[in-house]
């Protein structure tokens, strides 16, 4: 393939998986950005508990799909995957748009774990590992988590817009949004049926089923599997906490409502962009994916134990608003490099799939439990909750650190046993 076909390959390529990722995902996690207004729109209101088994509940299936999403990966071709992905998510939202009952948005929310892991996730990661080069690595993933804050800012403010101009009725407000969200994905889907390049790249995928368990097997044993597990578990669970953001600053510091829908969707947006931007950066300046997550978990840590130990007030809400989006951005450099350590550690195309997956179902566990849980805490201790839940960041911030630390040891060992093969 030419220098230039492979490059127009990338854009592409990086361009739909933009708006892809930016959108697929939206949906079972949008009481990330509308805690209340979908609460109100779901007739779950005094049920904090409930309402965060949703997500746990899509948690679950994703644990169970992760591996063999990973085992589709490694051999299907990640076009065909991602188109079905994409559409499929789509109708499953136009039906979530319609506000069914509590069992129907559970049986969504497992078909959600469909779409979204099963036939996308490891499908996803894959094509960029693929279409980038060894020393592109981090440069690619951190451009495409960037370029998701580009247009996620574009998609917000449009959501933003439709939200505050019918914010007086929350259910209404919340069916134009999902509706509008399906409808954009089915759009995305039918783009990439047309224009994504497919990815040949010699034993990028495996020839048989006995080849792919092989592969699989390999993956177990690569260290490279664990270390990407627990960082993907830092930057998971600290993204479900700032879900909690919102609530806290309505509930602790007197913000309203609509301020803080408004602050929750573009503190994640901008966050994503500016932190994914500065992560690229980074990266190539310091020629590993690895070394900016080490400073990234250093500021996650200390953003939580000052969040722990500020007591919480109108008066401190300017100070409490910086410090949430600095963990932002500090999350927002994990989402943008972790994936970049696969290829930079040596692992062999053949088993990223295999190796995303099984480090996908340790990684996101949180998934499973954890918003339950800090609805939970938030039922019986009221606003006490949040403390618990500042303190499973300070833990889970410590683990990606560890986890970054000794990412980056492997790398650098890597490099030196492999000169020729980390220099191509």
């Amino acid at each position: 393939m030419s220098t230039h076909k492979s490059k127009r390959n990338q854009i592409v390529t990086l361009v739909l998986m933009m708006l892809s990722l930016n959108t697929i995902y939206q949906l079972p996690y949008l009481m990330y950005y509308y805690y209340t207004p979908l609460q109100e729109a779901m007739g779950l209101i005094g049920r904090d508990a409930d309402y965060g088994r949703l997500l746990n509940v899509y948690g679950i299936a994703n644990v169970i799909l992760y591996l063999p999403g990973g085992w589709i990966a490694d051999k299907y071709d990640s076009k065909k995957l991602l188109v079905v992905s994409m559409i499929g998510t789509g109708l499953l939202g136009l039906w979530e748009s319609m506000f069914p009952n509590y069992t129907m948005l559970m049986v969504i929310f497992v078909l959600y774990a469909v779409t979204t892991v099963l036939t996308y996730w490891s499908a996803s990661i894959k094509i960029i590992n693929v279409v980038a080069g060894s020393d592109e690595q981090g440069s690619m993933f951190g451009t495409l988590e960037a370029g998701r804050g580009v247009v996620g800012l574009l998609i917000t403010t449009a959501a933003v817009a439709v939200f505050t101009s019918l914010a007086a009725n929350s259910k209404l407000a919340m069916t134009v949004l999902i509706a509008g969200i399906s409808v954009i994905m089915i759009i995305v889907g039918v783009l990439m049926a047309l224009f994504l390049p497919k990815a040949k790249v010699e034993n990028t995928t495996n020839a048989s089923i006995a080849d792919t368990f092989k592969a699989m097997g390999h993956a177990f044993k690569h260290p490279s599997t664990y270390l990407l597990a627990g960082m993907i578990f830092c930057g998971s669970l600290t993204l479900a906490s700032a879900s909690y953001y919102a609530p806290y600053l309505e509930q602790v510091c007197g913000m309203s409502s609509t301020v803080t829908s408004v602050f929750a969707n573009y503190r994640s947006v901008l966050s994503g962009l500016i932190g994914a931007s500065a992560a690229t950066v980074l990266a190539v300046k310091m020629k590993r994916s690895s070394a900016p997550m080490i400073g990234a978990g250093i500021m996650l840590i200390a953003c939580f134990v000052l969040l722990l130990l500020i007591p919480g007030s109108a008066a401190v809400m300017w100070p409490l608003l910086i410090i949430m989006i600095l963990a932002s951005l500090g999350t927002s450099v994990y989402r943008a490099l972790y994936y970049a350590t696969i290829d930079e550690s040596g692992v062999s195309k053949n088993m990223v799939g295999s190796l995303i997956g099984i480090a996908s179902i340790l990684g996101f566990l949180p998934d499973t439990f954890y918003t339950s849980m800090a609805g939970g805490w938030l039922d019986k201790y009221g606003v006490g909750g949040f403390k618990y839940i500042f303190m499973a960041c300070i833990a889970s911030s410590a683990l990606g650190l560890v986890c970054s630390f000794i990412s980056d040891r492997q790398i650098k060992k890597y490099r030196k046993d492999h000169p020729v093969e980390s220099e191509n």
